[in-house]
């Protein structure tokens, strides 16, 4: 497992540098594909489904780039960039078009879902936790919470 965690954050370093992300973020970028892969394959790992999995990863993935993007004062991009490049499902992805190339197609079909499932989850995930955080950021979710 130490493995795998190492190659993730060494594949988010790498994203990190080919999107020409400022030096001094590699390690916080690198740092947030680490969590969002983690929360991924421990969901997955604890029987959750693969697409809920996925979402929650995208969850931790948002929502950590939003509190690095404030802590840090650069865009929150620096840091989805490279964190969603782990969550992406690419087997499913190739399995699909293998299964299309030799004829398959009903077997096919049924892992584009999955793949198109997965990958909407991912973006869901960030989505919603993006909104939230700006949203509580503002002040309008719990506005007034202070006072209670």
């Amino acid at each position: 497992m130490m493995m795998k965690i190492a190659a993730v954050f060494v594949m988010g370093t790498a994203v990190g540098i080919m999107y020409r992300i400022p030096r001094s973020l590699l390690f916080y970028g690198a740092l947030n594909a680490t969590l969002a892969w983690l929360v991924m394959v421990l969901l997955a790992g604890a029987g959750t489904d693969a697409v809920a999995a996925n979402f929650f990863g995208g969850v931790a993935l948002g929502a950590a780039a939003e509190a690095l993007a404030r802590r840090l004062r650069r865009p929150a991009t620096m840091f989805v960039i490279p964190g969603f490049f782990p969550l992406v499902p690419g087997r499913e992805a190739y399995t699909t078009m293998r299964y299309v190339v030799e004829g398959r197609y009903g077997p096919a079909t049924e892992m584009a879902a999955q793949t198109l499932l997965t990958a909407g989850a991912i973006a869901f995930g960030i989505f919603v936790s993006v909104t939230v955080y700006r949203l509580a950021l503002a002040g309008g979710l719990w506005k007034g919470a202070d006072r209670c």
